[in-house]
Formats: C-alpha cells, sequence, structure tokens
C-alpha cells in the first residue's frame, strides 16, 4: 500500500466530481447492503462517467484478476488497453496493484488511492484510484469496479509567429 492509500471516507473526500459521481453511483446500487452486484450496474445511466471506470473479474479459485472492461481514460494514461488480460500477466503492474486487489476482496470495503503511474512510461502522471468491490452472492467479491482519475498535465496552446509580415 502507498501514503496515499486510505479507506472510511466521505463522499465529500473526494478531489473531484467524477469520482464523486462514481461513488454515489456505488452507495446507490449498494443500498442498505454489504456491496452492490454487478447485476446493479446499469452503464446507460452512467454513460458520462462510464470512461473513468474499469471492471476486473475476481476467480477465487486461482486468486486471479482479468480485466473485464479498462476505461478509455485509463487506456489513455497508460497507452495500453489491458481489457482481457490477467493481472499476473503484467508482472510489474501486479508488483504495484495486487495488494490492493486484494484487500478489496478481503475487507469488501471501498478505499481511495494517490499515486504516480509508476508501471507506465509515462510514469509522471499522478492519479487516484477508486477501488470498490461487487458481490454477486452479497458475501463473497467476485468483480472490483474502478473509478480512475488522472491528472493530465494541460497542454499549452501553440503560438504561432509571423514569418515576414
Amino acid at each position: 500500500m502507498t501514503d496515499g492509500f486510505r479507506y472510511n471516507f466521505t463522499v465529500n473526500d473526494l478531489p473531484n466530481d467524477v469520482l464523486r459521481k462514481i461513488y454515489q453511483y456505488w452507495l446507490g446500487m449498494k443500498r442498505d447492503r454489504i456491496m452492490p452486484s454487478r447485476a446493479d450496474l446499469k452503464p446507460e445511466e452512467i454513460l458520462s462517467l462510464l470512461p473513468y471506470i474499469s471492471l476486473v473479474d475476481v476467480e477465487p479459485e486461482t486468486k486471479r484478476y482479468k480485466m473485464r472492461l479498462i476505461g478509455s481514460e485509463t487506456v489513455k494514461a497508460m497507452s495500453a488497453d489491458m481489457t482481457g488480460k490477467y493481472l499476473d500477466e503484467v508482472p510489474l503492474i501486479e508488483a504495484l496493484l495486487k495488494q490492493n486487489y486484494d484487500w478489496l476482496v478481503e475487507e469488501k470495503q471501498p478505499y481511495l488511492n494517490f499515486d504516480k503511474l509508476r508501471w507506465s512510461s509515462k510514469s509522471y502522471l499522478e492519479y487516484y484510484a477508486l477501488g470498490m468491490p461487487l458481490s454477486e452472492n452479497g458475501t463473497d467479491v467476485n468483480m472490483l469496479m474502478f473509478g480512475m482519475f488522472y491528472q493530465f498535465p494541460l497542454e499549452k496552446r501553440t503560438e504561432f509567429q509571423k514569418i515576414g509580415a
């Protein structure tokens, strides 16, 4: 876990509207249960948030994690689409993230992590990961839902000089 890892937070503790809306949606799906299920997730209800959401299947028998859906913001940040890959197929990423994934499965509660994208060629990028468990049976975590927000640097507009005016 990094120094930026925390749990037991509220919606107001989240750093931006994107993560606040994702967390509010998860809380709405959860209602009075420990955690919601994948069946509660209706993509058509959160179209504007989909680029920031990733889903990861949990395979309890093998303790493997399979990237079911990787949001386009994460693909942009990593310059790669990990959809369909297992976490252990990418050892550098596994070394940095498996502990957080395991924590979600064991603790069955959300976390917020702030870090740099250390496994990417864009390691200068800072990001927030809002990890939230999903459960088909209401007891065991079988999927992880992530709200991801990357701090892309603002690109300065090119200024053109007049030549031979």
